[in-house]
């Protein structure tokens, strides 16, 4: 079975209001997730929020780094959710290669 590509098509982030919240805190993630086999291809796309960073571990923005944000999506949707969007893509490439159904008309 082919792997799953996740990547993040776009983050939202604070910015400086004067709240206690730190500059360039992310708050929302926008995720894609996609497989290819066998000349087909399936994808997903969803988001994930985040609450106030602990300033103590805090990692500003221009030093975040993809694997960084995707681990916090994978954290915020858990393991069940993510095997889950992974099966998903999995079943819509082999319903694609194995159809069990058509649509269409005789005439």
């Amino acid at each position: 079975m082919a792997q799953v590509t996740w990547d993040i098509a776009q983050l939202e982030r604070k910015l400086p209001d004067g709240d206690t919240c730190p500059d360039g805190a992310v708050y929302t993630a926008h995720w894609t997730a996609s497989l290819e086999e066998s000349g087909e291809s399936a994808s997903a796309y969803g988001s994930v929020g985040f609450s106030d960073p602990d300033p103590a571990t805090f990692v500003p923005f221009n030093q975040l780094t993809k694997e960084e944000v995707l681990n916090w999506v994978f954290d915020a949707l858990g393991i069940d959710q993510v095997v889950s969007i992974q099966e998903g893509l999995n079943n819509q490439i082999q319903q694609k290669l194995n159809p069990t159904s058509k649509a269409g008309v005789p005439w």
